[in-house]
């Protein structure tokens, strides 16, 4: 069963970037999985930090790029990248209080985070990014 499914309209043309997308869509996935296979918070907290710091990272290639082709938006994009890692740190305490139905609630969040995300505020950067020659 999958909880997403890939697709390549989550790519915005920069290979660094594109694989960064799949290594955080994966591991939405592995939450998912952990989340029906295991029925562990442990698991699920682990998983969920090692998606949080691996947002980190990526927030910080995208906001590089962003810089390097001195995107007119960047200021309000990174905003929206520290308000999504706020979420995370709420969404964190939340799975460590054991909160009622704090795995689907985060999966749920997640799932409509990175599909309005990537395809939304992502894609307008596909178009800068071509311009600026990044691959």
């Amino acid at each position: 069963m999958q909880f997403l499914d890939w697709k390549d309209s989550y790519n915005i043309g920069v290979k660094e970037i594109d694989n960064q997308h799949r290594g955080l869509f994966d591991l939405i996935s592995k939450l998912f999985d952990t989340k029906r296979v295991y029925r562990n918070d442990k698991y699920f907290l682990a998983t969920f930090e090692m998606f949080t710091k691996f947002a980190t990272i990526h927030f910080a290639t995208e906001e590089r790029y962003m810089r390097e082709a001195k995107y007119s938006k960047l200021t309000e994009h990174r905003q929206e990248h520290e308000e999504f890692i706020l979420k995370l740190s709420m969404l964190a305490t939340a799975i460590k209080k054991e909160e009622p139905d704090i795995h689907q609630k985060t999966l749920d969040f997640l799932k409509d985070w990175y599909s309005a995300h990537i395809l939304g505020t992502d894609k307008d950067l596909q178009e800068i990014f071509r311009e600026k020659g990044f691959d």
